[in-house]
């Protein structure tokens, strides 16, 4: 600054106390905006601390995160002094993603939050925290100290537990050909608002499951049976088999191998005294020289015969993806009511047909049958159908026999193992059409209290689509408007204002 200008500053005060308030204006407003962002920033860690869990919201179409109506339903009408402890027998890891429990910890949250109290969530070491086990299980029914990793449901001195396994419906195909599991289904709400029923009310029934006839597993199928208030339990086909007395159901499921002698005397007596079962057989490639002489003499005394063979669907309308061995059947008139649907999914069913020599003690229906277009098949050396004989017509793949006197004595006999296997629902869900017509099968048999009809959706795996029913189009750009326009033009106009109205002062 020259010295005639420094000269006419000295010289016109006022100028100079205007810079000076304009350098003071400066910083206060650089200092307010510094003050307004650490503000921000505060009360967003803070709201995030205290308020985080209340402000989330499922916008995802299934409500991934969130309980469902029924389970609310049930959760509400709860006496409100039932205290149901959840707890998982691990150490929660920092992140969840990728984990087996990923789709499993959001979804307990919401169970916490809005049971009003009668569910707490927890998360235990139980090798660091021993008591717990005293806890949980005094009496040491589920050896607790080996079941780190897994959830325990508790409730008034009962117990359970859930693995994860449990909570998912699984790709049989990753774990067969590369050892993998694959989600293709959540069914962390099924697992658990079922294991909190049967604890609060207890179970009716019992259902006894066969093994060792190397079928390919049920664990779908004791969720099901879960879900109806039957307690499931294992009935290993060794030597000495006898049916226990407590059996309110006995299930052959998808054996590849056949039953023995003394296995086919003490079945057919636990029917004969009113014993219900449910046997499901299939001709697959672990059973394709199979003929299940002792299964096939079992059912032949209640007038169901299973050939050895499959059915080939030649009818496209019934037909699933142009498959002649994965198709749909029909549901016959006497069991049309069990559900809305009126036909079935069927793959490599065995056909079935009544015995020439009839027992007249016991009234047989056809439950399933194709369309009028079927044939008889078997495979060739690369499991391939061939066509087996020049019949060609409709055939029943399921059957059930009744005794028409005192003694009740009952069985449904599927030709498939659709409605029963894990590889079925692993693939198609719980809440599958095939299921439905299962549980309605077994009521039929076994009548089961109403309170266990709790139908759970399983949810999809990784499904980001937004349910546009609460997060419509308009609402989506009214949020954009307001937050990328309206509340910048306020800011600034305010800045503006606050500007012109301090400039001169």
């Amino acid at each position: 600054m020259s010295n005639n200008t420094q000269a006419a500053a000295n010289k016109n005060p006022a100028k100079k106390k205007r810079n000076e308030r304009a350098h003071q204006l400066k910083i206060y407003s650089i200092g307010s905006v510094l003050i307004l962002a650490v503000i921000i920033l505060l009360t967003n860690i803070l709201i995030d601390v205290f308020l985080g869990k209340k402000l989330t919201y499922d916008f995802s179409l299934e409500g991934s995160n969130t309980i469902s109506p029924e389970t609310q339903k049930y959760l509400d009408a709860l006496p409100q002094d039932a205290k149901i402890r959840i707890v998982g027998l691990f150490e929660l890891p920092e992140t969840i993603i990728g984990t087996e429990y990923q789709y499993i910890v959001p979804i307990l949250k919401d169970y916490e939050k809005k049971s009003n109290g009668k569910i707490s969530v927890e998360y235990v070491n139980i090798q660091k925290n021993p008591a717990l086990i005293n806890e949980l299980d005094p009496n040491g029914v589920f050896d607790l100290a080996k079941q780190s990793g897994k959830f325990a449901v508790s409730y008034n001195g009962k117990t359970d537990i859930i693995d994860p396994v449990y909570c998912y419906t699984l790709s049989t195909e990753y774990l067969e050909k590369y050892n993998q599991y694959v989600a293709t289904g959540n069914n962390t709400e099924f697992a658990f608002t079922n294991s909190i029923m049967s604890l609060v009310n207890g179970y009716a029934n019992k259902a006894y499951i066969i093994t060792g006839l190397k079928e390919n597993g049920s664990i779908q199928l004791k969720r099901i049976l879960n879900s109806m208030s039957f307690e499931t339990a294992e009935l290993s086909a060794a030597v000495g088999f006898k049916v226990p007395e407590d059996c309110s159901l006995l299930i052959l499921n998808g054996p590849n191998t056949d039953i023995t002698e003394t296995m086919y005397v003490e079945i057919k007596t636990y029917i004969e005294k009113g014993g219900k079962v449910i046997a499901a057989v299939d001709y697959a490639l672990e059973n394709a020289n199979q003929p299940f002489d002792n299964i096939n003499r079992l059912l032949n005394d209640f007038n169901i015969n299973v050939e050895h063979c499959m059915v080939s669907e030649n009818d496209p309308n019934y037909q699933l993806n142009t498959q002649i061995n994965d198709s749909r059947a029909d549901v016959t008139a006497p069991y049309s009511g069990y559900t809305g649907e009126q036909k079935m999914h069927i793959t490599l069913a065995r056909p079935m047909s009544l015995t020439a020599a009839k027992n007249e003690k016991v009234i047989t229906d056809a439950v399933l049958v194709t369309s009028n277009s079927a044939t008889k098949s078997v495979a060739d050396a690369n499991f391939q159908a061939k066509q087996l004989g020049e019949d060609t017509g409709s055939f029943a793949v399921a059957m059930h026999s009744v005794f028409n006197n005192d003694s009740k004595g009952e069985i449904y006999a599927f030709g498939t193992v659709n409605f029963t296997s894990d590889v079925y629902y692993s693939e198609f869900t719980l809440n599958d059409k095939n299921a439905d017509f299962l549980k309605a099968c077994i009521r039929n048999m076994v009548p089961t209290s109403n309170q266990y009809k709790i139908d759970i959706p399983v949810k999809d795996i990784e499904n980001y689509q937004l349910d546009m029913n609460k997060a419509t189009t308009s609402s989506s750009t009214a949020i954009m408007i307001i937050f990328m326009i309206v509340l910048p033009v306020v800011f600034c106009s305010m800045a503006v204002i606050v500007y012109n109205k301090r400039k001169n002062l």
